[in-house]
């Protein structure tokens, strides 16, 4: 005869095993953290002269950023190696996951550093993306980096910024059209509750697009204090 009650033991001494046992989402090792503290030892994630302090202070890195509407700039290193990896899967594969691995890291690495450094922003804010790429994607991977990093951080989200037209891939732009294709394409939403925040997104490469987010936001809030959080910036070719 069946005994229901043994199986429903088992099934939850089955469920209680699979929540608390799972794969390091890079060496795929058991681990009951998404990266395994032995991957985010170990994993080479930047080439930065000095990783976790301001790159706005590192005159080689900076030097080819558009002039900065924002007080902060922090990354967890150069758009290569695992960090290139990550987020082409966030942003091109359609896998959350990369979002949470990559918040990770940062909180990991470079969280501490600059709370060490700097007071800490009481908003998280979204780099949006415009509603045609949002329909095209399903998704906006700067939404998700934001989302993970609060759940990690408990800073909240806010979502008060949006896309005001749609702008060409960056990407695919030089530095003058950069600028031009990104210029005034933001726009505020909702009041920002908040003296000090830091923009999410993926990569920055010039600065273009979280500048003119920047500028949008001193326009209405001159003494805001903004922080730019990055997972990666993408050096100038004589810095490389």
């Amino acid at each position: 005869m069946v005994n229901l009650a043994r199986i429903r033991n088992c099934i939850e001494i089955l469920q209680e095993y699979l929540q608390q046992h799972k794969h390091c989402y890079l060496c795929r090792q058991a681990s009951k953290d998404l990266v395994c503290e032995a991957c985010v030892k170990d994993t080479l994630l930047t080439h930065l002269p000095v990783p976790g302090f301001d790159i706005l202070m590192q005159p080689k890195l900076a030097e080819h950023l558009v002039t900065p509407y924002y007080h902060h700039f922090y990354a967890l290193g150069e758009y290569a190696g695992i960090l290139k990896i990550l987020i082409n899967r966030l942003k091109f594969g359609n896998n959350p996951l990369a979002a949470e691995v990559l918040a990770q890291f940062f909180m990991s690495v470079i969280y501490p550093r600059i709370s060490q450094l700097d007071d800490l922003p009481e908003l998280l804010v979204p780099i949006p993306l415009s509603m045609w790429r949002y329909v095209g994607r399903e998704y906006n991977q700067a939404r998700l980096l934001a989302q993970s990093v609060s759940k990690l951080s408990n800073i909240p989200v806010a979502e008060c910024l949006i896309r005001s037209r749609h702008t060409s891939a960056q990407s695919q732009l030089d530095r003058e059209a950069r600028l031009a294709n990104i210029d005034n394409a933001f726009a505020i939403n909702q009041p920002i509750q908040s003296n000090h925040i830091a923009l999410i997104d993926d990569v920055v490469t010039t600065g273009a697009t979280v500048n003119s987010a920047c500028r949008t936001i001193v326009k209405h809030y001159p003494d805001m204090r903004i922080s730019i959080w990055s997972m990666a910036v993408t050096p100038s070719k004589k810095t490389s």
